[in-house]
């Protein structure tokens, strides 16, 4: 049986590190951040391309999905992305914060009173998640993230350094889950 931190882990990298909401989900679930990709919410003003998707499974169990956009439809020279996660367990948004802290310390991000502050702030503005719940994340260029729900915006981190360090759980070259991050980002 699959302990709680091998979900949690795998949830993280989903998050904290994203197919998507179960046949149950609601009709909302199934548009999450769609002003955004529709370019109603997105900073060119322009509709969103989709550059990947992927579904992560940890031992034969979904976690999440997951699908990437961009304001060019690449992942190497957009200047605005949206994260979208689906997911397909229920999670505490304090198991989420503490994934994406997990993550940022694999990966050798440096653990500081910045970091420390950004891990209060997602554990504060997120929500629990049940299956079928999102979470997205927009990036928009030389600034931060704002980050919606399920039944809307959730909150925003204005710092770019935060917004790389935290896409990059699912983007970076050192994503825990390499298959996945190549989906996302195009390659595969």
């Amino acid at each position: 049986m699959v302990s709680n931190k091998v979900l949690a882990i795998s949830l993280s990298l989903c998050l904290t590190t994203l197919g998507w909401a179960t046949v149950s989900s609601s009709a909302y679930a199934s548009s999450c951040g769609s002003s955004v990709i529709s370019g109603d919410d997105a900073a060119s003003g322009k509709a969103l391309e989709k550059v990947g998707e992927t579904r992560l499974r940890v031992m034969l169990f979904r976690i999440y999905d997951a699908e990437l956009y961009s304001d060019n439809g690449s992942y190497s020279d957009a200047n605005e992305f949206l994260l979208k996660l689906e997911y397909a367990r229920d999670f505490s948004a304090s198991k989420l914060a503490e994934q994406t802290q997990d993550e940022w310390e694999r990966m050798g991000y440096q653990q500081n009173e910045q970091s420390r502050e950004w891990i209060q702030t997602l554990e504060s503005m997120w929500p629990d998640v049940s299956s079928g719940d999102c979470i997205v994340a927009h990036k928009t260029p030389d600034s931060g993230i704002t980050f919606y729900g399920t039944d809307g915006e959730l909150g925003v981190i204005e710092s770019s350094e935060f917004a790389d360090q935290f896409l990059a759980i699912w983007l970076s070259e050192d994503a825990r889950y390499r298959g996945s991050r190549d989906e996302l980002v195009g390659v595969k």
